[in-house]
C-alpha cells in the first residue's frame, strides 16, 4: 500500500496539530513550511527557503494550508494556484483566498482539488451541510460563524468580565494571533474574520451565479463606546449573519454591515436574540458555530439547525483531515 506523502504550510497551532494527526495516520510529512523556510517536522532543522515552494510541492499527494490571512488572501491564493499547477490537491483553513478569489478557484473546487470545509465553521462541517441542504425552497439562512465572538459573549452573559473572557480566548488559541488588547481582538474577528467567512458561506450556497468578494464589503471598526454598549447588553446579543430575500427587514442590531447580491440581502452584526424567533433556535453555546436554514415562505416548511465546534486547532485540523481523506480516496 502506497504511503501518503504530504506537506504542511504553517507552523502555528493548526499546523502543529495537523502534523501530529497526519503522523498518527501513518502519512509521511515531507516538510513543514514556516515564514523562514522549510523545516523537517516541528524541529528547527531548516531544509530550504520559502522560494523553493514550486519545486518542493511537486510529487506530493496533498498539501495542507494553515496560515493566517495575509494581504486579503493573495499569498494563500498563490500557494493554492502553485499547488494546483503542480497537480497537487490542497486542503485549506485560510479564509482570504476563497473569500476574495472564489471565482478563480471554483473550477478546482468543483473538481474536488480543493478542500475548504474548515474555512467556515471549524469542525462543524457547516459548509458541507449547506451545500447539500440549500435549494430553491430556502427563504432565509442565519449563521453564527465566529466561535471566538460567540465564546466571548456567552461568557459575558454568564457574568464574567470582558477582560477575563478575552484573555481566556487568546490563551485557548481562539483569537486571531495578531490581536493584543481586547478591542483589537473584537475588531479582528468582527471586521476581518466574519466578512471573509460570510463571503465563502454565501458563495458555497450557490444561490446566484455572481460571486461575492469579502474585499467589497464596507465595514467600519468597532469603537470603544459601541463595545461598552455591547458589554452591557451581552446577555441578549450575539453576532449573527443573515441571508434573506427581504431588503426591508428591520433589525435590532448594534454595528455590523449590509451587502446585497442578486436578489439576496446579507446583514451581519450584534443582533438582539429576541428580535427574531429563529435566533432562539440558532444561538449555540461556548465556542460553537451554528447555521439555521428556514424553508418555505415564513418558514412554513420548517427550519433546520446544525451546530458544531468552531474555533480551535483540534476541530479545525480534524475537519481538514476529513477533507483530505475525501480527496485522496
Amino acid at each position: 500500500m502506497k504511503t501518503i506523502s504530504v506537506g504542511i504550510i504553517g507552523k502555528g497551532n493548526i499546523g502543529s496539530e495537523l502534523y501530529k494527526r497526519t503522523l498518527s495516520k501513518k502519512w509521511k510529512v515531507e516538510w513543514i513550511m514556516g515564514s523562514k523556510g522549510f523545516f523537517k517536522g516541528l524541529s528547527n532543522d531548516k531544509i530550504g527557503e520559502t522560494e523553493d515552494y514550486p519545486s518542493r510541492v511537486k510529487g506530493l499527494d496533498l498539501v495542507f494550508l494553515a496560515i493566517p490571512t495575509l494581504d486579503n488572501g493573495k499569498t494563500a491564493f498563490n500557494y493554492i494556484q502553485t499547488s494546483l499547477d503542480a497537480g497537487v490537491p490542497i486542503v485549506t483553513c485560510e479564509k482570504g483566498a476563497l473569500s476574495n478569489y472564489y471565482s478563480k478557484l471554483e473550477e478546482a473546487i468543483r473538481d474536488g482539488k480543493i478542500g475548504y470545509s474548515a474555512t467556515v465553521g471549524g469542525g462543524s462541517r457547516l459548509l458541507r451541510y449547506l451545500e447539500e441542504r440549500v435549494g430553491p425552497q430556502v427563504e432565509e439562512i442565519h449563521a453564527v460563524v465566529n466561535g471566538t465572538l460567540n465564546y466571548i459573549f456567552d461568557g459575558l452573559s454568564r457574568g464574567r468580565s470582558l477582560g477575563e473572557v478575552v484573555e481566556e480566548a487568546k490563551k485557548l488559541g481562539y483569537a486571531e494571533p495578531r490581536a493584543e488588547n481586547l478591542l483589537e481582538v473584537i475588531n479582528e474577528e468582527a471586521t476581518g474574520d466574519v466578512p471573509m467567512k460570510t463571503s465563502i458561506l454565501f458563495n458555497s450556497c450557490n444561490l446566484v451565479s455572481e460571486r461575492m468578494a469579502a474585499r467589497d464589503i464596507q465595514v467600519q471598526r468597532i469603537e470603544m463606546n459601541q463595545l461598552k454598549k455591547l458589554e452591557r447588553e451581552a446577555s441578549s446579543r450575539r453576532y449573527i449573519v443573515s441571508i434573506t430575500r427581504d431588503s426591508n427587514n428591520e433589525e435590532d442590531v448594534i454595528w455590523g454591515f449590509k451587502y446585497s447580491i442578486g436578489d439576496w440581502y446579507i446583514s451581519a452584526g450584534f443582533k438582539h436574540i429576541g428580535s427574531n424567533s429563529l435566533f432562539r433556535e440558532l444561538v449555540p453555546s461556548g465556542v460553537n458555530n451554528a447555521v439555521l436554514i428556514s424553508e418555505g415562505e415564513f418558514g412554513r416548511d420548517g427550519s433546520y439547525v446544525l451546530t458544531g465546534p468552531g474555533a480551535g486547532a483540534a476541530p479545525t485540523s480534524l475537519s481538514m483531515l476529513i477533507d483530505a481523506e475525501k480527496i485522496l480516496l
